[in-house]
This record gives C-alpha cells, structure tokens and sequence, in this order.
C-alpha cells in the first residue's frame, strides 16, 4: 500500500483509519511524504509509529520516503514509493483521498487473478465539502459511464487510486520525462494514463472496477475545472499519439531511493 502525501494532510488520519478496516489487510505501509521541513517530517515520522501500533500492529511493515518540494512530480513520487514497496501488488492513493468502503482493496485485488490484468483503476467521488462544481462533474461522468457499461472497456487509469503488477512497472516505470514531451504535463500528470496505454499496447488489460473507487476533489470551481478538463484532453491526446511500445525514463535507474524503516 503506497499513500502519497505532502505531510499530514487533512484526511491523512482518518484514510490510516479506513485502510485499517479493510477487509483485505495491506501487509505494508509505504508512505512517500512530500514534506516541507525537517519539523513537518520528524512530525510524520512519530505519527507513523502511532498509527502502526494503534491501529495495525506488529503485522504491518512501514516505511517512510522523503522527497522535498524540489524533487517532487506525479511521476517521480510514484516511482520512489513502488521501488521499495516488498509485494509485488502495489496499490496507490492519496493522503487526502478515502476508499468509499470497507471492501475497497478486496475489489480491486480481485481481478488479478487474471495473470493477463496489468492494473486496475476506480473512479472518483467528491468529499461532502466538495463544490458544487465538482459533485456536478464528478457524479455525471460516473453515472455515464456506469449507465453506458463504459467501465467495461474503458482504460481509466489513475494514480488516485490503482492496483498495479510491480513486475511490470520495473518493465516500464512512470515515464519522469512527461513534462518535457507533454504541455504542462508536470503539473497535471499523465504519466498513468501514458502507463495504462503503454500495457494495453503489450497486450494486457486495464480494468475499471467501480467499487474501488475513492472520495477526492480539491475544492475547485468551475473556473478552474474547465480548464483542467481541456488541459487533461490534450495530455491524453499527446500520449494516445506515442509510437508504442516504448521504453520510459526514471531517475532511480541512478538514484538509490532514501527511506526510513518503522
């Protein structure tokens, strides 16, 4: 289990929480905290070993990445987190992100029975505290997609929350070097859905499994959705166009990832 987080953001302990519950139990916690002190890190650093015996016990593994604002980027914060991660299923949400219920990681974790599923994917619902704007656009592209059973063929892939085969990530990680070949690609990602096409290209599939589906917006408003929208249809124009297959850039292939064991 993977939690990005820049420290401990507003939800991080009530997700802890939710995680604990799960019918199916992670056996271990990696947390790659985007911090912005040596204060806030020490501070996440006594949570986790908290957290750890009050909530899972000895039977929980947890380690604790730092990367500073300068390293940070979607891709990159990913990657460092699945390169120490010990299981070969790597599961990723985000530290103000909620599993919708107690069957969350059961329900994605089940499709890979098929050996042929590289990963899987859920879908987005807004927080009770989420705008307006949000809920609207939210809610009506899931009840689509539901309605239409585009979920069954559908190639939603998305770091917000994801199960994924880390044999094959090692094949081909979160491709650091998005932001130079996509617009503006740094600040809004697109290397997830750039790996999903990529093991659709090798001939595997991505599934998109409603009931593993998480709460998450940022309390944005209209003024800010649109262009975010149109932003992210060009990026997923862009990587639709790569000639495939292809090979993806990490720095870790260099870099050897710094964490702390609790």
């Amino acid at each position: 289990m993977l939690v990005r987080t820049r420290n401990i953001e507003s939800r991080f302990h009530e997700l802890l929480w939710v995680l604990s519950r799960q019918t199916l139990q992670p056996s271990e916690l990696v947390i790659v905290d985007n911090f912005s002190s040596k204060k806030k890190l020490e501070e996440m650093r006594k949570l986790l070993l908290l957290i750890k015996r009050r909530n899972f016990g000895n039977h929980i593994d947890v380690k604790l990445v730092p990367i500073t604002d300068g390293e940070f980027s979607y891709s990159y914060s990913a990657n460092i987190g699945v390169s120490v991660a010990e299981n070969n299923l790597v599961c990723i949400t985000n530290g103000h992100s909620l599993p919708c219920s107690d069957i969350w990681l059961e329900s994605g974790v089940a499709h890979f029975k098929n050996p042929m599923v590289a990963g899987v994917g859920g879908y987005f619902t807004p927080h009770d505290n989420g705008t307006i704007w949000e809920k609207v656009a939210y809610n009506s592209w899931k009840w689509l997609n539901r309605v239409s059973k585009a979920y069954v063929k559908d190639n939603f892939f998305s770091t917000t929350n994801c199960i994924f085969r880390k044999s094959l990530w090692e094949e081909y990680p979160f491709d650091e070097s998005l932001p130079s070949r996509v617009f503006n690609a740094g600040k809004f990602g697109g290397e997830d859905y750039d790996w999903a096409v990529e093991m659709l290209a090798r001939g595997y599939s991505i599934v998109v499994e409603p009931r593993f589906s998480v709460y998450h917006c940022h309390n944005e408003t209209l003024a800010q959705l649109v262009p975010k929208y149109l932003i992210w249809h060009r990026i997923r124009m862009e990587v639709s166009s790569f000639e495939r297959p292809r090979t993806s850039y990490t720095k870790l292939k260099r870099v050897k990832p710094l964490y702390y064991t609790l």
